[in-house]
């Protein structure tokens, strides 16, 4: 999967360091899952090179401009182990910024417009935090602890992230455990 299979595994891997110990966020997959790291470990990840591009703008009045980012990820609800997260490689998983497209509101044809920020829950875009956000609510689907959220209609998937969030920030946010390796054994395995 090369630079996105690299930034799926470091997402996947500290979305597991902070499944395998004691904390909110583990205990809260634990009401669905007895071990919910085992079951992370089986799921697999797939590339939509496919998924939507754009940055939808639409104008409800004249000084009202809403933005919708194109999806960033989806599973099968309920699917259990060994499900398949599709990300989009369009989605705010990998990219910061994501060009707009202008829906007018009385029809007519798009406008390509400018540059916006994009984002997963607080956190911008293309970051560790946002891709850990992403992968733990999609695990949410996959052990349907949260409920159906397909194209955020009325603002679902915002509140599952929210969901999220309330049982798993201070893991996102919590600085990766660096493994230590002792100098002499780093030195040994220095060419020279």
């Amino acid at each position: 999967m090369g630079k996105p299979g690299k930034k799926i595994l470091i997402a996947r891997q500290r979305v597991l360091e902070l499944l395998e110990a004691q904390n909110a966020c583990s205990e809260w997959y634990a009401l669905r899952d007895a071990n919910p790291a085992a079951t992370f470990r089986t799921i697999g990840y797939l590339l939509d090179f496919r998924g939507e591009q754009y940055v939808d703008e639409s104008r409800e009045e004249i000084s009202e401009v809403i933005y919708r980012n194109p999806y960033v990820a989806s599973v099968t609800q309920d699917a259990g182990p060994y499900a398949t997260i599709t990300l989009n490689v369009y989605g705010a998983f990998f990219r910061l910024v994501g060009q707009a497209i202008e829906r007018p509101k009385e029809g007519g044809s798009p406008k390509i417009g400018g540059f916006k920020m994009m984002g997963v829950g607080p956190y911008q875009g293309d970051s560790l935090k946002a891709q850990m956000l992403a992968l733990l609510h999609e695990f949410g689907h996959v052990l349907d602890l949260l409920p159906l959220d397909f194209n955020n209609v009325d603002g679902k998937s915002v509140q599952n992230s929210l969901e999220v969030l309330r049982h798993c920030r201070a893991e996102i946010e919590a600085p990766a455990k660096k493994e230590r390796i002792h100098p002499l054994e780093h030195q040994a395995a220095l060419p020279y």
